[in-house]
């Protein structure tokens, strides 16, 4: 999977005066002597997740149409608004439509005049992430849920819970699940319009997985509507799948699945919870691996599908979670069908790039090494230092030398979006700073690959 986004011309590896090695971009197939895998390089090599802070005018006229019992974060240290009725919905849709594709435009703009790549709608147009694509499932409804209906100890709540959240929204089905209408048809057509027509090919919109909701939930389903777990993911990968081609046939070419749930399996308090209450978490695994693969199965050939796992981004630097991927990257790379990973590796909670060993020659990750967390900028030198680090990682694991894994197997990106959801993003984050991670994520870029985006 994979498509021809820049030129097919090949070049030839650039050493620097200190030994280092880069590259004039290059777009081409590379048979391995090993393996004669066909390996298509990464579509760009400065990468983004996809959220961007809001404009404060967004900001509050989204926030305005929320009952604070369905917002899914309340402010840290006990929300006192948190369960009142008061739904404070003092501005119109209408009024939130108008702010929110104007704030569109406007970062569209924005990424084009900064050569910033891919480009997105910043997810302005959701609350959060994941927002849109459930509610729109038929057979399916979107609930305020009491904390105790969520598995013990999910990540997801433990600062919730902290906070004293009593509880926030969840999905259910209601009957048998299908998608009749696109969730994100018209964002996708709003962004295609903002954009030249040879600009499409770098546009890219984010979808939730299907397990999503089956992961978080002690009873995700009502056995009167579904009779086992497989059937229910069945018919979300079936959605997710359908969601997918219909972007597609509107002309998108790159769609992200986002899933930091994923990385819970690598959180050792949750994985000793989940033995003492008898959840099994292998099996958990490998059915979430399935309903990926049946979401992404038989796609064209044209179209570039990746993952995105992290570690969880609330604001204020807020993380869920902690824990290599050496758990699940085995799995991961070689079980599923994507070719391209978007993992985190902005702190040590996320470990080394020891997993990376596991990489098979025909995929790739987009390292995500500057931290949208923190407003405080990396060293430049220092971040190539740790993708140099990585491709030695790959590089050994595939017996070949550190320019080939550079060539193939990487890129690079922020570790997650700025803003998941319509709140506000990272300690100090503003968005002056944003762009200039966003930029820092290019230079690093080019300092590894020049050219690359010529």
């Amino acid at each position: 999977m994979g498509f021809n986004v820049f030129g097919d011309s090949p070049r030839l590896p650039v050493r620097s005066a200190h030994g280092e090695i880069s590259y004039i971009w290059e777009r081409h197939f590379y048979k391995n002597q090993r393996e004669q895998e066909s390996v298509m390089a990464p579509p760009f090599r400065a990468d983004q997740v996809g959220s961007l802070l809001r404009p404060e005018a967004l900001i509050k006229a989204r926030k305005s149409l929320q009952s604070p019992q369905n917002r899914l974060r309340s402010e840290p240290k006990g929300d006192q608004e948190l369960g009142s009725e008061d739904v404070a919905a003092t501005n119109p849709a209408a009024s939130v439509k108008v702010e929110q594709d104007r704030a569109i435009e406007e970062v569209v703009k924005e990424q084009l005049n900064r050569k910033i790549l891919p480009i997105v709608t910043g997810e302005y147009e959701r609350t959060i992430f994941y927002d849109k694509f459930f509610e729109t499932l038929t057979g399916f409804e979107v609930r305020y849920t009491p904390m105790k209906d969520f598995k013990l100890d999910f990540p997801t709540n433990r600062p919730l819970l902290e906070w004293g959240v009593p509880g926030r929204p969840a999905g259910y089905p209601t009957g048998k699940v299908s998608l009749d209408r696109s969730a994100y048809l018209d964002d996708w057509l709003y962004l295609k319009s903002l954009l030249p027509e040879n600009q499409w090919k770098n546009a890219k919109m984010t979808i939730p997985p299907p397990g999503w909701w089956h992961i978080q939930l002690k009873q995700p389903y009502d056995k009167e509507i579904y009779a086992r777990d497989e059937d229910l993911l069945a018919d979300m990968s079936t959605a997710v799948r359908k969601e997918i081609l219909t972007l597609y046939e509107h002309g998108l070419r790159v769609i992200q699945v986002d899933d930091p749930n994923l990385s819970f399996f690598c959180d050792e308090k949750w994985i000793e919870t989940c033995k003492s209450e008898g959840v099994d978490l292998e099996r958990l695994l490998e059915l979430y691996i399935k309903s990926h693969n049946d979401a992404i199965k038989d796609l064209p050939s044209d179209l570039h599908v990746g993952i995105h796992i992290c570690r969880g981004n609330f604001p204020n630097g807020v993380g869920l979670a902690s824990g290599s991927y050496e758990r699940i990257s085995r799995k991961l790379f070689n079980e599923t069908s994507y070719k391209l990973f978007y993992l985190e590796f902005d702190s040590p909670r996320a470990g080394d790039f020891t997993p990376l060993k596991y990489l098979p020659v025909a995929k790739a990750v987009v390292l995500g090494v500057v931290t949208t967390k923190f407003s405080e900028m990396e060293n430049l030198d220092e971040l190539k230092a740790k993708v140099y680090q990585a491709a030695d990682v790959i590089a050994e694991g595939q017996g070949r030398k550190r320019e080939d894994a550079l060539h193939d197997n990487l890129a690079v990106s922020t570790q997650c979006g700025f803003a998941s959801d319509h709140s506000e993003g990272g300690v100090g984050m503003t968005r002056e700073r944003m762009w200039e991670k966003l930029e820092l994520v290019r230079a690093l870029s080019e300092a590894i690959w020049p050219g690359w985006n010529e």
